[in-house]
């Protein structure tokens, strides 16, 4: 009996060391824990400045992970667009469950006005133009990012909640409405 308790201690001890361990070789591996922000900035003629990545044009993305806040990582994505922009205003968040993997994110839109500056390609990027309202909001169909994005640029005075569920079909990403569009405030 005794013979047995101590292999039980032991076997407690170990397992408990293990775990120890396990949980080192995760702290080594830093969670890439991030959200992606969209920069909708308007010019003097209220035109839109989008991105051609993908193959689609859409508003400037942001993956937003990095030791800087809010408005330094938007003056940033500005920066790297060739543009300085006024102080950017969230418009809208939104929040994603998937199909196809268990987490859930949420997605933040801002807007901005231009200060000065060229539009200019950032890295992975193949290119930025300034787009009239109408032909941005006619990409509404395209992709839940130009569905929200329409929404915000149709009203900028409303500060934008809503959720999603974004799914694959046929290795294509589809979403559904989960909540329709509501008032933040």
């Amino acid at each position: 009996m005794q013979h047995l308790l101590i292999k039980l201690i032991l076997v407690n001890i170990y397992c408990s060391f293990s775990c120890c361990k396990l949980s080192a070789q995760e702290a080594e591996k830093p969670l890439d824990n991030y959200t992606i922000k969209r920069l909708i900035v308007y010019n003097d003629k209220d035109q839109i400045a989008m991105v051609n990545y993908r193959e689609v044009w859409d508003i400037p993305p942001l993956r937003y992970n990095t030791s800087e806040t809010y408005n330094e990582s938007l003056v940033s994505l500005a920066k790297a667009m060739g543009i300085e922009i006024s102080k950017p205003k969230l418009a809208g968040i939104f929040s994603f469950k998937y199909g196809y993997t268990n987490r859930a994110a949420l997605r933040m839109f801002y807007t901005a006005r231009l200060k000065k500056g060229t539009l200019k390609p950032k890295d992975g990027w193949n290119k930025v133009r300034w787009m009239p309202k109408n032909e941005v909001l006619a990409l509404k169909d395209q992709d839940v990012y130009s569905y929200i994005g329409t929404k915000v640029i149709e009203d900028t005075t409303t500060l934008w909640g809503g959720a999603f569920y974004l799914y694959k079909e046929k290795d294509q990403v589809k979403y559904k409405i989960t909540e329709e569009f509501y008032p933040l405030r």
